[in-house]
């Protein structure tokens, strides 16, 4: 076999600002960046072995007032040498500069990283400048960049700005707390204690800080920091103060995180170490996990939430429905959404993760979100999902054993009877009611009111797309009141056009070439800022459309699929192409490949881009709709609808489980595409109706509970009857939408139903 024989050249070309910019794109927002500067300050502290009641860190805001410009500062009480910041923070994508001066190497855990954050900040999101002020041992250091550049410096130069004497520790913090319009003497006694006898300290600070215009944007931020998750640890480790504009913010308390309150009886996680070996489910190759190490054994732990943990208020439990990832070299490197799970169970929806498994530290990300895709990370997930899968069934059959054998058989008795009863009914009424010509995707007439926005939210549907297609992105204008109101004259921004643009007069993203861009909106004098949506546009060599062959009935809907593979040979789906229909008499199809049966007959379906098209067109037969159970959510076959934990839904062994915070009547993910409903025998009035002594199954106020139940489906519906499938509407749209139709349906429906209801007689 030939050896390879080579010299290699002695320094690695590198387009420095470039590199940079590009690592430093995950950080382009307060929400993003200060959480790095409060982390390196919680390491500070660690590495140090600072006792809990002297790890203060204090967030600094200052508002811009009578020529004094606005500022974002975070100040903690231990101090920089100037051989740390030339070694350590002055070097970029240094994994090793958060642990290289502790005494244990993986003393500070949770809050290891890359080097990258806290510059990336400073560097990015102020116009002016952005400093580190810091003093130990009676020596000071001042450290900054200008705007837009990402080259640091001493300040005003290496002879002035490097060990200068300090003789007076709190005299120089002095100085640096004035710009922000507060003196140690008006801090709370327990900070300004530390801060008279500190021996050194450092603050980072930035000087006219980017979408900036203070007021309600500094209680949002901080409402961000909460729930973020770089703040986890921090929060728990040290106290965060918060002074905006000189005075104390939450009545001089330290912030503190949502608390997500555990369900009763199951108080502590549930553990389970990590298998050595794991399948990938992709390749089913056999992966080495590494979860035995000289540390520790990689282990899951899965906690439990007394509440949803998908609704709860502003954040405060979503923040934590998540596996976080974690490892004790790098912390916190990764999170995935509970969601992301392959669980149907709506049990999922109360439980959140921790994994430590030192062998997936090579695949976190800059901005430590979801692990890179790979066999370790896939296999990972996989187990991950089965465990909350197991954890799931055993509260769901907790719940089966309440129901007694003699009321399930009634209920069923009953139920179908209904179903029957719902299907005539239907073929009725509803062809009146909503009406035969109504046009698809009509949207409501509700006007959203006028006001002054103080949020703007965007979303894009796909966060990839081929190239030369269109997107039509999501805009709200939201008030200070959390109203959806009417937009404002706002402007569409791409940070790469020649990747991504989006045409202001058909508010629609143009893609280009591949590459990646971030996209937002602002208002026309740049005082509100939307959030950030980053789209990649990708080159695709083949396009694969699945299922191959569909049959669709009239009226009902059916999604295709897109698998492509890229020109670099990685296979992938979720990209946003233009879907081409052959006859759009018999069929016709949405952007996101959803295809609705028009009349009986035959057609093809394309994906393309400008530069492939799918190698075979998948064939669509448009047939007569049929029964029960047959369809989709939105169509005119008819839906199926089950009572949970009674029935059983096709091809499951065990009825479905739900809360009973959950909605009365819903659909998992699962059921729309089978048109299935369900009627959650959890919630709080079917347990009185059904499990009290004094109603029960065969009482009147079951009857009409359970009849109320097949309405609001029926209502649903008739409310979502034509409508497209991507279209979203908010609560009072629905509501305004509703009122037309659905007193109609409720009085012909009691009409009909009367003896059932009164005598609980049993036939159409």
């Amino acid at each position: 076999m030939n050896t390879f024989h080579y010299t290699p050249d002695e320094e690695i070309a590198i387009h420095k600002r470039g590199a940079i910019l590009h690592m430093c794109r995950p950080f382009l927002s307060h929400e993003n960046g200060l959480p790095e500067l409060v982390k390196n300050s919680a390491a500070a502290y660690l590495r140090e072995n600072r006792p809990e009641v002297e790890r203060i860190i204090i967030l600094l805001f200052s508002n811009r007032s009578r020529g004094i410009p606005a500022m974002i500062g975070c100040l903690d009480f231990v101090g920089m040498t100037s051989k740390q910041i030339e070694r350590d923070f002055k070097q970029w994508a240094d994994p090793e500069a958060a642990i290289r001066s502790a005494p244990d190497r993986f003393t500070i855990g949770e809050l290891g990283g890359h080097g990258n954050g806290g510059k990336c900040y400073m560097t990015q999101m102020f116009e002016d400048h952005a400093l580190l002020h810091t003093v130990r041992d009676n020596k000071g250091c001042i450290y900054g960049v200008q705007g837009g550049k990402v080259a640091f410096g001493y300040v005003p130069d290496r002879q002035s700005g490097k060990d200068f004497l300090v003789q007076n520790v709190a005299d120089e913090i002095e100085k640096c707390l004035r710009p922000f319009k507060i003196t140690i003497c008006d801090l709370p006694k327990n900070i300004s204690k530390v801060a008279e006898g500190a021996h050194g300290f450092t603050i980072v600070f930035g000087v006219n800080p980017k979408d900036w215009s203070g007021g309600q944007i500094i209680n949002n931020l901080i409402e961000s920091l909460l729930v973020h998750h770089q703040m986890i640890t921090p929060l728990q480790m040290c106290r965060v103060y918060v002074i905006v504009n000189g005075h104390s913010f939450g009545d001089g308390k330290p912030l503190y995180l949502p608390e997500v309150e555990p369900m009763p009886g199951f108080e502590k996680p549930r553990e389970a170490p990590i298998p050595e070996k794991l399948k990938d489910p992709k390749s089913r190759q056999v992966v080495d996990t590494g979860s035995r190490t000289q540390f520790e054994t990689g282990i899951l732990k899965i906690y439990t939430s007394e509440k949803n943990m998908r609704i709860g208020r502003g954040g405060r439990r979503q923040w934590r429905h998540t596996i976080n990832f974690h490892t004790r070299r790098s912390g916190i490197i990764g999170r995935m959404s509970m969601l992301e799970l392959d669980v149907d169970s709506s049990y999922r929806d109360y439980l959140y993760c921790d994994c430590t498994l030192e062998s997936l530290d090579p695949y976190q990300r800059n901005e430590r979100q979801k692990l890179v895709e790979s066999p370790l990370t896939r296999a990972v997930e996989a187990w991950i999902s089965a465990r909350v899968r197991e954890y799931c069934s055993e509260f769901e059959s907790r719940e089966r054993q309440q129901i007694k054998q003699q009321d399930r058989d009634h209920l069923s008795r009953i139920n179908e009877w209904l179903d029957q009863w719902k299907n005539q009914f239907m073929q009725e009424m509803m062809a009146g009611l909503v009406g035969a010509g109504k046009e698809v995707g009509e949207p409501p007439t509700h006007i959203l009111p006028s006001g002054r926005p103080s949020l703007i939210q965007i979303s894009i549907s796909y966060s990839r797309a081929g190239v030369g297609v269109y997107m039509r992105p999501l805009i709200k204008f939201i008030d200070a009141n959390g109203r959806h109101i009417r937009p404002v004259p706002y402007r569409w921004i791409s940070e790469d056009n020649n990747v991504a643009m989006v045409d202001e007069d058909l508010r629609l993203i143009q893609t280009f070439s591949p590459g990646t861009t971030n996209i937002w909106a602002e208002t026309l004098d740049r005082r509100l800022k939307s959030n950030v949506v980053l789209l990649e546009v990708v080159r695709i060599r083949e396009i694969r459309v699945t299922p191959e062959e569909i049959e669709v009935p009239i009226g009902t809907r059916r999604r295709l699929e897109a698998q492509c593979t890229l020109s670099t040979g990685q296979e992938i789906s979720g990209v946003h192409l233009t879907w081409l229909e052959d006859n759009s008499s018999v069929a016709r199809v949405s952007t996101s490949g959803m295809v609705y049966g028009v009349n009986l007959g035959d057609t093809t379906v394309t994906a393309v881009d400008e530069s492939c098209r799918s190698d075979r067109p998948a064939k669509v037969k448009v047939i007569q709709g049929e029964g029960a159970g047959k369809g989709t959510r939105r169509g005119r076959g008819y839906p199926l609808v089950l009572v949970s934990e009674i029935d059983n839904a096709p091809g499951e062994e065990q009825p479905a489980v739900f809360r009973n915070d959950e909605p009365t009547v819903m659909q998992r993910p699962q059921d729309v595409d089978n048109n299935i409903w369900w009627i959650n025998l959890a919630s709080p009035f079917a347990r009185l109706y059904f499990g009290d002594p004094r109603y029960g199954v065969q009482s009147e106020a079951w009857r009409m509970y359970h009849v109320e139940r097949f309405i609001d489906i029926i209502v649903q519906i008739a409310l979502t009857y034509g409508a497209d499938s991507e279209e979203t509407f908010g609560a009072s749209d629905w509501m305004y939408r509703a009122g037309e139709i659905e007193a109609e349906i409720r009085k012909r429906a009691v009409e009909s139903l009367l003896p059932f209801i009164q005598d609980g007689l049993m036939h159409c």
